[in-house]
């Protein structure tokens, strides 16, 4: 090889390299959101309830809108997180725990739709679902 080509692939090495890291350093550093939520049977502490806790994971800010209450046709109510125009800011690693009791999971016009699920909005429209919702909001309605 001439001396100008072993340069000329030398330098494609790196310039790939940089391209890959800079790809990984891109995906890293966003916003990422992890919700969970978790049944408490009622006891003398208090009545049944689910807890969700979201967690902002990623590196980047997360405004959050609302937790989304979804029932099988379609059909969703929620509640306002945070101020209502500006909803509730999610640092890196920061996190929140809202508290649902069973009359929380029934909404509609005259409160004849339950729940079925549950997600979590945030500024961008984006829906997150919430892990074990569906099991944990069946066992509270069983309760």
């Amino acid at each position: 090889m001439v001396r100008a080509e072993i340069i000329a692939t030398i330098a494609l090495i790196v310039a790939l390299c940089s391209l890959g890291f800079s790809i990984y350093l891109g995906i890293r550093d966003r916003g990422k959101l992890q919700a969970v939520s978790k049944f408490f049977p009622g006891s003398e502490y208090g009545s049944p309830h689910i807890r969700i806790s979201i967690v902002n994971a990623g590196r980047r800010p997360i405004v959050l809108r609302m937790l989304v209450a979804v029932c099988d046709d379609d059909y969703w109510f929620g509640s306002y997180l945070g101020d209502h125009k500006s909803g509730l800011r999610l640092g890196e690693h920061e996190h929140h725990e809202i508290t649902w009791e069973k009359d929380e999971f029934l909404g509609g016009p005259e409160d004849d739709k339950i729940a079925g699920d549950l997600q979590v909005e945030d500024s961008l429209g984006r829906r997150h679902a919430v892990q074990d919702a569906k099991e944990n909001i069946r066992r509270l309605l069983e309760e």
